[in-house]
């Protein structure tokens, strides 16, 4: 398939969100940046500059109002004039526990009775039935701030943390500077996987990332990102 004469040798700006480490500022790795990276690195007409840190309503609004060519991490067509490509950062809703507990939690309603920390606005969107779990334990806090998950759970304030796993395992190595072990927590896989795409404001654009993703993943290298990132985590889950 020939592109457009609009795309090759095109330079894009891509916005990036604020989620370390998913997203970060220009001097620290991401892991949603080196997957973009990754597509690109198949794509060598295309030049990539990126705008770093914006929230999930900024990346929209950015890219809405044509101040920037792409964003990553959008969830909706619905939420963007432009056009989605095929889905490409993975992610999930994870429950998180220590080794020492030895609790069983296979599912949601595993939950209940437990005390449990999580993100702001978890109860809203992780479902009625995470709701009714949580709400029947005799503790449960929402927390802005993901360095207080780690915190909370690792000094036995609580049983369970509730979030993404890279942002957790991300805040472990932040709050204690390496006097915890990743290695003492276990990962209770108990919410579905959520995939979200790159948004563009041209059809041209998507289809050429589309191409890139799809050699990427292909190569193998795009599953090697992922597991590079939990090893530099300290994580060997």
């Amino acid at each position: 398939m020939i592109l457009p004469c609009s795309v090759q040798g095109k330079e894009l700006v891509i916005a990036l969100g604020n989620f370390e480490p998913l997203f970060s500022s220009p001097d620290k790795p991401a892991l949603f940046k080196d997957l973009i990276d990754g597509v690109y690195s198949y794509l060598p007409d295309t030049q990539v500059k990126y705008r770093y840190m914006l929230s999930n309503a900024r990346l929209v609004h950015e890219l809405n109002a044509l101040t920037v060519d792409g964003a990553a991490n959008i969830f909706s067509p619905n939420d963007i004039k432009g056009c989605l490509s095929q889905p490409i950062f993975e992610f999930s809703d994870v429950a998180i526990s220590l080794k020492s507990q030895q609790l069983v939690i296979n599912k949601v309603d595993d939950l209940r009775g437990k005390s449990v920390v999580s993100y702001q606005g978890a109860k809203t969107l992780l479902g009625s039935d995470y709701k009714a779990a949580v709400e029947s334990g005799h503790y449960y806090k929402e927390v802005s701030q993901p360095e207080e998950q780690a915190k909370l759970l690792l000094t036995g304030m609580v049983d369970v943390s509730i979030g993404d796993k890279y942002i957790f395992l991300n805040s472990l190595k932040n709050w204690s500077k390496g006097k915890h072990d990743p290695n003492q927590i276990i990962i209770h896989t108990i919410f579905p996987p959520v995939a979200t795409s790159m948004g563009f404001n041209e059809q041209a654009f998507c289809d050429e990332f589309d191409q890139g993703l799809k050699k990427f993943k292909e190569s193998g290298r795009y599953r090697e990102v992922y597991k590079r990132y939990l090893k530099d985590l300290g994580y060997d889950g």
